[in-house]
């Protein structure tokens, strides 16, 4: 079989090892009335009700899985996502709301949280499923800013290269619900299950932190925009209620935790990569992760990635990279972060140096396109020249989907309802000496 192939496969059963159930059934129990997360343990006999709420890529089978352990005790379920919930779920109030971008069904369904928050008593608990794309799907602006206004900023920020912990500092001080601002709707007790889509598990990060709290300011917020010179491209009136606030003319974003609400990661990054290298090692490939998360700019990290390769091509190895690379677009073509770095990479490549590389999104949606990522190897550039596509050209085009689509590497999985961030597999085949042959 082929590297190419052995990654693919991995990958294909890395999602099924990485599901919302199957983490969510891993950590949660309930034995008699004690509901146990990990080693913390709640008596829900205190409570006179329960209630589910959730929002994110993940919402539906995170309750699906949920109302599993905890039927009957759930009182009501409230959740917003992205996709059409193809399975009746008990007692549930759902909302298909919008990603990347927030639109008028994210008002409705931030409105619709707050009101379900606002009508739960303090004898009462809710429960909250909080997972990737929470920034998009449930928004209420400030007052003083439209909708409008908040998708250009939005678009604007998506486009420029901004890594998502500035573009949250920014998005926590145009909205209503976000920065922990959420949790101030509610007195009741609270316990957040989270899906982790940033790197190292930030709460301050994760969904743009509805019900934890915020340790940016407005002067960051206005910072993060001029550091990507995006500050002169967003419209006056926001420009204007973000130096208004750097002021101190407008309310700053909670800045500790509500002692009231409980936040436990389930699912993240490092335990997608540590699944990944159980699942590879299995198959008698030494593996080894990398522990610092991705977060630079995907052209430059196919630069590092092929000066790595060439320095530990001594050994047959796979390296595994957690995270997100960012990509500042240019061009009108179709393709996402993975795509981009795989591409990038394949521009790079020599033959001398014997690898396949591997790069997708665990929610198999990468950018504009209909695929995960994508995955190469060695003979990627003669498969290139067989069908006729450059690289360079569609690299400059921003469309990697397009070339990918032609040469038949793309990683399709459909939307997994999950998001533990990307995954970038580096498998590396030692370079063979004059005379050598593969034992």
């Amino acid at each position: 079989m082929s590297n190419k192939r052995v990654l693919h496969e991995t990958f294909d059963r890395l999602l099924t090892e990485i599901t919302p159930e199957k983490l969510l059934s891993e950590q949660c129990r309930l034995d008699g009335h004690f509901f146990s997360v990990g080693k913390e343990s709640y008596d829900l006999s205190k409570y006179q009700k329960v209630y589910l709420l959730g929002s994110g890529k993940a919402v539906i089978p995170m309750a699906k899985a949920m109302q599993k352990i905890l039927q009957p005790l759930i009182e009501n379920t409230v959740i917003v996502g992205p996709y059409p919930e193809d399975t009746a779920l008990e007692k549930t109030a759902y909302i298909k709301s919008s990603h990347p971008l927030p639109t008028q069904q994210s008002i409705e369904a931030a409105s619709l949280m707050i009101q379900t928050l606002e009508e739960i008593g303090e004898e009462d608990l809710f429960i909250y499923l909080l997972s990737g794309g929470s920034s998009a799907l449930l928004e209420l602006p400030e007052s003083e800013i439209s909708l409008g206004e908040f998708q250009e900023v939005t678009s604007l920020m998506l486009h420029g290269g901004m890594p998502i912990e500035s573009m949250n500092a920014v998005r926590k001080h145009l909205s209503r619900i976000k920065g922990g601002k959420l949790g101030t709707y509610s007195n009741a007790d609270g316990i957040v299950l989270v899906l982790s889509d940033v790197a190292d598990d930030d709460l301050h990060a994760i969904g743009s932190a509805p019900l934890y709290c915020d340790t940016t300011t407005f002067r960051d917020a206005v910072s993060a925009l001029e550091a990507y010179r995006l500050f002169d491209r967003i419209p006056k009136s926001v420009q204007k209620f973000l130096i208004e606030g750097a002021e101190g003319k407008h309310p700053e974003t909670p800045k500790n935790p509500h002692p009231h609400i409980d936040h436990y990661v389930i699912g993240s990054n490092r335990i997608v990569l540590e699944k990944a290298k159980k699942l590879l090692e299995h198959s008698g490939i030494k593996t080894t992760i990398m522990r610092d998360p991705v977060r630079i700019d995907a052209c430059e990290f196919a630069r590092e990635l092929t000066a790595f390769a060439q320095r530990h091509r001594d050994r047959r190895h796979c390296y595994l990279f957690g995270g997100e690379p960012t990509v500042t677009v240019t061009g009108d073509g179709r393709g996402g972060r993975n795509q981009h770095l795989c591409l990038s990479l394949l521009s790079l490549m020599d033959a001398e140096t014997d690898i396949a590389l591997l790069s997708a999104a665990t929610d198999g949606v990468d950018g504009n396109s209909d695929a995960a990522g994508a995955v190469i190897d060695i003979h990627s550039p003669h498969n290139a020249q067989l069908h006729h596509v450059d690289p360079m050209t569609y690299l400059e085009a921003f469309d990697s989907n397009t070339f990918f689509e032609k040469t038949g590497e793309l990683i399709k999985t459909g939307p997994t309802h999950n998001n533990l961030l990307d995954i970038v597999m580096l498998l590396i085949e030692p370079t063979l000496q004059q005379g050598e042959t593969y034992g």
